[in-house]
């Protein structure tokens, strides 16, 4: 009877030796598992667990990773390589634990993979502190990096060597567009004076590139930003004369003087629009059916 309980005694002991051995190394489940195959088959169980361990070493197969997924994975996932704690940070958000969300988001800082502003804004309006510390700090950085960079350039234009380069002064105002989209975390001088600037530029880069659209459309929303109407108006004049036949042309008359609580000249362009022979993007359709008087008093007479 003193025999068994010896053996019982060391069966415990080897089956806990195991137990604590694999617990640092492996997923509990795994541990758990391999422990009751271990306390279940007596001094048999310990020594198919080990022949196990050793035929996976053998094989190259550690820790239970299946060679053929990882293979397939690499190439279909060329870039950026995440740990494996890492999970899309939209998703992060919704997790309960404040120590996982902390984590995931703090090795994503780390590894430099958050550059959507979005979530870093989440992220600074969290409860953790520690985690709007990091979003704050990571803004902040962002914003100086982008401020170093605008005065880089700024510096070159000045010292007149480049002052009429056109792809420069492009590769600055996309500079100065992005820094504008950045308001909530710009001073209100900063912001007026960067905002003329951009004004500015867009107004001189029309000029040398007159067949270019999307300068007469942003320089005529940025006047709209700033309530210079009348300005906003001639450059849509400019707009209308160069592309007669673009839908740009009449969309930005009426975002003007739906801006500028002209009702009678807007309906007045939302005609010219309907009547001009051009394919409409469901931006125009959508605008037609909103503010035009005519059809709106068509379908409540027919309604």
């Amino acid at each position: 009877m003193m025999d068994f309980y010896a053996l019982f005694f060391l069966h415990a002991v080897l089956t806990l030796c195991y137990f604590l051995g694999n617990l640092r190394r492996k997923p509990r489940l795994h541990v758990v598992t391999e422990t009751i195959i271990v306390f279940m088959l007596p001094f048999f169980g310990i020594l198919l667990m080990l022949g196990y361990r050793f035929s996976c070493y053998c094989l190259n197969l550690g820790d239970g990773h299946q060679p053929e997924v990882e293979k397939e994975a690499e190439a279909f996932f060329q870039g950026v390589q995440l740990d494996e704690d890492i999970i899309p940070l939209n998703d992060a958000f919704l997790v309960e634990d404040i120590q996982k969300k902390r984590s995931f988001f703090t090795n994503a800082i780390k590894q430099a993979v958050v550059d959507n502003e979005r979530i870093l804004q989440m992220a600074m309006h969290d409860r953790d502190r520690e985690i709007a510390y990091y979003a704050v700090a990571m803004l902040t950085a962002r914003m100086e990096k982008l401020e170093n960079e605008l005065f880089a350039k700024e510096t070159v234009i000045a010292s007149g060597e480049s002052r009429e380069s056109i792809p420069l002064l492009e590769d600055y105002t996309q500079m100065l567009k992005n820094y504008l989209a950045q308001k909530k975390f710009i001073d209100h001088v900063t912001y007026q004076k960067k905002q003329g600037d951009y004004i500015g530029l867009l107004d001189y880069l029309k000029k040398m590139c007159p067949d270019n659209v999307e300068y007469y459309t942003e320089e005529i929303g940025q006047l709209l930003a700033v309530e210079n109407y009348t300005e906003a108006e001639l450059v849509c004049a400019e707009l209308k004369e160069r592309f007669p036949k673009h839908e740009e042309s009449y969309m930005m008359y009426i975002k003007l003087y739906q801006s500028w609580r002209k009702p009678k000249k807007m309906q007045q362009k939302i005609r010219e629009l309907k009547a001009c022979p051009i394919e409409l993007s469901q931006e125009a359709l959508t605008a037609i059916r909103y503010w035009d008087k005519d059809s709106n008093r068509e379908a409540a007479m027919h309604g």
